[in-house]
């Protein structure tokens, strides 16, 4: 690595480094802030839904005041207004007032008048059991102590809670004595929810208790704000986009009866990272421009010396000429070097001279004793590579139609064609980890399963021989030209390596290679002939067409097949984007 090069890496290490402390130190000034920031603003949140759902409650005791405190209640409570019921509380009153439940009681408890309301098919039905139940002396749902009494709550009837507002039966001008009590409940149903959800402008869902401890995440928290020491509310982020907020809902016995669960966007969070983020990029692009000045200035009265002083003791040795001096200018450090460099140049010299002499007599004495081709050999010796292999899938492929296609293109343009197709060939070679062997004129070989053994060897070459058969098939159309490929592939066993002593080259030998040439040479133009071996190994996965018996030189008649491509519900383990676009870029 070059001095420059490690300067400029030296220089970039430390500025980021720099803004990499800086960005852990401002991330957790910056994150706490802003985390608490967040955490009041959920609290805040899931405090507001609280308050809602009280004054949603607030509302129906108001709505309580209107019966309770009226004459025609008052009488009706001692059965002097028989008619009260059919004029009064009707389903339209019901359904206004989104009532599910309605309840009038004389002072022993006894139920005077009652019914429930199904909101959905806004009919009268029964009072739920389990509000009936609290209709006993002393519950304070039922008795009040005097005029100014009231009881507003949550009370949970199985898996559903419901908002109750109670209060004493009184004249219209709120005098007593007291004949009763006049009871409302709303559930606490979707509608409700969703208009809680539209007033206070958050997404927001109640688990029952009972059921929030029956899950495994929602037993966390609701345990947790249940403790002795607990906080009254829960935060826990959720990802990037979202923050839920967890209280506890109260019923009229102060016990615990619902789980809140508030959804909000972490607005503040991200806009903690957004701050963070453009710090970040100030900071770096401040670190970004001294370190150019500071490279500049290095450049200026360091490193270009330095450079110079590295060229002109390049340039000595390139010309190998010891005679030659470097600039010696100023009276730096730099400048002792270049002193330096030359005074061990003149040493260097007389050396080389001496050394000279000595390998001119080495030469003649070895040239006396050897021959010079043997003494050359002795220099350096070469020993053969042969590596046994015992499955490999070889690929012949011939492009026919190049001939022709000669008579129309010059020898330049013919090459420039034919190199182009063949470096398509060679990234298909690559994407699919194939071993090219060599090239000869319009043909091309490829093997798969050497030098390094592969269990997919013959999957890869079919998919090789797919690519490159629509890699012609596009050339052919884009030449408009009958060029076409004859493709032949066997499986077998090989014989790779290496020999002679010049021009090495990587070659395959054995019967299967000769096998696999003559699959290409009997074959057809435009289709891919494989031997029974190979069919063996692609018939799961590919389509192939018995071909029949074909007269083989050298080998006699042979079953072979023609690959016709993948089946549809396979999925090769290896495969490339065919054509030619491929090696454009």
């Amino acid at each position: 690595m070059r001095l420059r090069q490690k300067t400029l890496l030296l220089i970039s290490t430390l500025l980021v480094s720099l803004i990499g402390v800086l960005y852990g130190s401002l991330s957790a000034i910056l994150g706490g802030s802003f985390a608490e920031l967040e955490a009041k603003d959920t609290e805040r949140n899931v405090q507001r839904v609280k308050e809602a759902l009280f004054e949603e409650i607030e509302q129906l005791s108001v709505s309580v005041y209107d019966y309770a405190a009226w004459d025609d209640t008052y009488d009706y409570a001692v059965g002097e207004n028989p008619e009260y019921p059919e004029v009064n509380l009707i389903e339209e009153s019901f359904a206004g007032l989104k009532i599910n439940a309605i309840a009038l009681l004389d002072n022993d408890a006894n139920i005077i008048f009652g019914t429930g309301f199904d909101r959905e098919t806004e009919e009268k039905v029964d009072l739920p059991p389990g509000l009936i139940n609290q209709f006993e002396q002393g519950n304070p749902l039922v008795t009040h102590v005097d005029e100014e009494s009231e009881t507003t709550g949550i009370l949970m009837l199985r898996d559903k809670a419901i908002l109750l507002a109670s209060q004493p039966i009184l004249t219209s001008e709120g005098t007593g004595p007291s004949r009763g009590t006049f009871l409302l409940g709303r559930f606490l149903d979707g509608d409700r929810i969703e208009a809680l959800s539209t007033r206070t402008k958050l997404d927001l869902k109640f688990y029952p208790l009972k059921e929030a401890l029956a899950d495994d995440a929602l037993s966390q928290i609701a345990n947790k704000l249940q403790a002795p020491d607990a906080v009254p509310m829960e935060i826990r982020p959720v990802d990037g986009d979202i923050i839920h907020g967890y209280g506890l809902i109260h019923d009229l016995n102060d016990q615990p009866a619902l789980l809140l669960k508030v959804i909000i966007p972490r607005d503040i969070h991200k806009q903690g990272q957004k701050s963070l983020f453009y710090l970040v990029v100030s900071l770096s692009s401040v670190g970004i421009i001294f370190g150019v000045v500071i490279m500049v200035l290095l450049e200026k009265f360091v490193l270009k010396r330095v450079t110079s002083l590295s060229a002109e003791v390049e340039t000595i040795g390139t010309q190998n000429n010891l005679a030659l001096r470097v600039k010696e200018s100023g009276q730096d450090e730099i400048s002792a070097l270049a002193n330096s460099i030359n005074s061990m140049l003149e040493q260097i010299e007389v050396g080389a001279k001496q050394l000279a002499v000595e390998q001119e007599k080495a030469e003649r004495l070895l040239l006396n004793i050897l021959p010079e081709p043997i003494a050359e050999q002795l220099k350096q010796s070469q020993d053969a590579i042969a590596e046994h292999f015992d499955e490999v899938t070889i690929l012949f492929a011939d492009i026919v139609g190049f001939t022709p296609l000669s008579a129309k293109l010059g020898p330049i343009e013919l090459v420039n064609l034919l190199n182009r197709v063949f470096s398509t060939f060679d990234h298909y070679a690559e994407r699919l980890g194939l071993e090219k062997i060599k090239t000869i004129g319009d043909a091309y070989m490829v093997a798969a399963g050497l030098p390094l053994p592969r269990r997919d060897h013959a999957e890869a070459i079919a998919e090789m021989a797919l690519a490159m058969q629509q890699a012609v098939t596009e050339l052919q159309n884009e030449l408009d030209e009958d060029v076409k490929i004859r493709i032949g592939i066997n499986t077998g066993v090989v014989v790779a390596g290496v020999i002679g002593t010049r021009k090495f080259i990587y070659d395959l030998w054995g019967d299967s290679v000769n096998v696999a040439s003559r699959m290409e040479s009997s074959g057809e133009p435009g289709s891919i002939q494989v031997t029974a071996s190979t069919y063996e190994l692609l018939r799961k996965k590919y389509v192939l067409k018995h071909r029949g018996k074909v007269a083989i030189k050298g080998k006699g008649e042979m079953d072979t097949y023609w690959l016709l491509g993948r089946k549809r519900q396979t999925k090769a383990r290896v495969r490339v984007k065919a054509g030619l676009a491929a090696t454009r870029r």
